[in-house]
């Protein structure tokens, strides 16, 4: 009869990667059910986004297998299994809770991917794990946030989008005013700014997509950052003109035309320039990094500066 070691070569043992992959499986169910019925239900805009985030980290798994970084070495760091561990009782605390407040779930989606992340590591080793970080990770968008920050951020949205819509048209000529903070109307016509056309959605999908683009176009990672904190401003700016272009056509051709197709499909359509304006950025990022890197490595490799003959020593009297 054979032992069965814990571990193989500083990697949990094939039997017990399996057996944890199955447990945590049936563990975090719930969290897909309760995400699945909210996104479905419709209660949120967003949903394409949202249930659209699981394809895309398979898609981002597949990619990081191509990179460069797949296939570096990295020494074995130990500490997998407590940070599975630490995830498995966050996650049991709140399938308890859930009990009482369905709501619960959401902290044990948050710790979901993180424990994929963690079981990855104990069993393919932390240069995999490092590899996979953004795929894996990249999952937190599948959770329905927008339930949780209504209050916290939805409002705020509102608020900046309508004030965004009203200095663009005051700039144009058009002397609207407010009616509340995220009303404005003018004599033919008023525009609400509800929580649908907050910008929450949009700037979801921007991040979502920015971080994407940053990961595979932008060599340098500050740059990556830099992109990402750029969308945000760039998204709200982008839902401002979108509200703008809204009240005008309801300005000249009455809300039938501002509830037409514009009010649906400007959502997708406004992304064409945010992404344009986005891919112009990341390019003068690009080339920057390139050139300080090859400036730096044209500083590494250049030889010294020859040697000149050296003067003739000379030794002054002592006084």
């Amino acid at each position: 009869m054979h032992a069965v070691t814990p571990e193989v070569g500083g990697r949990w043992a094939p039997r017990l990667s399996i057996g944890l992959a199955l447990a945590g499986g049936l563990a975090f169910l719930p969290v897909f059910f309760w995400a699945g019925e909210i996104w479905l239900g419709g209660v949120l805009g967003g949903a394409a986004a949202g249930l659209l985030t699981i394809p895309i980290c398979l898609v981002l798994g597949v990619l990081a297998t191509r990179r460069p970084t797949w296939r570096a070495s990295a020494p074995e760091r130990p500490g997998a299994a407590s940070v599975l561990l630490a995830c498995g009782v966050v996650a049991l605390g709140a399938l308890v809770w859930a009990h009482t407040a369905w709501d619960a779930l959401l902290l044990a989606g948050v710790v979901m991917p993180i424990s994929v992340w963690a079981w990855i590591w104990g069993a393919f080793g932390w240069a995999r794990a490092r590899a996979l970080t953004l795929p894996v990770l990249f999952a937190w968008f599948a959770l329905p946030w927008e339930q949780f920050a209504h209050q916290a951020a939805d409002l705020p949205l509102q608020i900046w989008s309508a004030d965004i819509a009203y200095q663009l048209l005051h700039l144009l000529g058009y002397g609207v005013r407010y009616w509340d903070e995220f009303t404005i109307f003018t004599d033919r016509y008023y525009l609400v700014v509800n929580e649908t056309c907050s910008g929450m959605n949009m700037l979801v999908s921007l991040a979502m997509y920015t971080i994407i683009f940053a990961w595979v176009a932008q060599p340098s990672r500050w740059a990556r950052v830099a992109l990402v904190a750029l969308s945000v401003p760039v998204a709200m700016l982008a839902n401002g003109v979108r509200v703008a272009a809204i009240y005008l056509m309801g300005h000249y051709g009455g809300n039938e035309l501002a509830q037409g197709f514009w009010h649906t499909g400007s959502a997708y359509l406004i992304f064409l320039p945010v992404f344009w304006f986005l891919y112009v950025v990341n390019g003068v990022l690009a080339r920057r990094w390139r050139a300080r890197r090859g400036a730096h490595a044209g500083r590494a490799t250049s030889p010294p500066p020859a040697a000149g003959p050296r003067p003739p020593s000379t030794s002054l009297p002592s006084g």
